[in-house]
């Protein structure tokens, strides 16, 4: 027996099953779903669909939605040429391995090749070795290393250190080192 046709198609107006699997892949991932909840109430999520650039699918398997992908225009990507980045793919964990990603990319590769761009880019998380391994499969490498930081870490890390918080954390320092060698009290 073959496999089930996967169906793909570009999400228009319809928002509904798109943000359902947007939001399983954003806890699967380990945001909070209040988290989620608020983005898609207050628009941000239909905001930055909105944006020049930005495509989505959704996959279908037997009429049920399994796998979604968002993308970008990436002009000023690496190379000399357009590109398109996939931002996000996603599949439901029961229909991985029915061809559903696959399915999904050839959608991407139809949309890159009809805008002229030589490359399609993906943004994958480190920590997902599953991704990891599909893309390199497909044959995409390693370029760069995406890194984030809030910008409020970021501003902190900036400022320039005074002599007197530079002074304190060296006590703070010795502090907890002294307590971490000083034989433990018994009450």
């Amino acid at each position: 027996m073959g496999r089930r046709p996967v169906e793909v198609s570009p999400v228009r107006d319809d928002l509904t099953p798109l943000t359902a699997l947007w939001l399983e892949a954003k806890v699967d991932a380990g945001t909070s779903r209040e988290v989620c909840a608020r983005a898609l109430s207050d628009g941000r999520f239909a905001a930055a669909l909105r944006r020049p650039g930005v495509q989505a699918y959704v996959a279908t398997l037997d009429g049920t939605p399994v796998g979604y992908t968002i993308t970008t225009d990436n002009p000023f990507g690496l190379s000399p040429t357009p590109e398109i980045a996939v931002e996000q793919l996603f599949v439901v964990p029961d229909a991985r391995r029915h061809g559903v990603a696959k399915s999904l990319l050839a959608a991407v590769l139809s949309a890159a090749e009809r805008a002229g761009c030589e490359q399609v880019v993906s943004n994958v998380p480190t920590t997902s070795r599953e991704a990891n391994r599909f893309f390199a499969r497909l044959g995409f490498g390693s370029v760069v290393t995406r890194r984030v930081v809030a910008t409020g870490v970021l501003r902190r890390r900036l400022a320039p250190e005074t002599a007197e918080t530079g002074l304190e954390l060296t006590r703070r320092r010795r502090s907890l080192r002294q307590r971490a060698f000083s034989p433990s009290r018994s009450a």
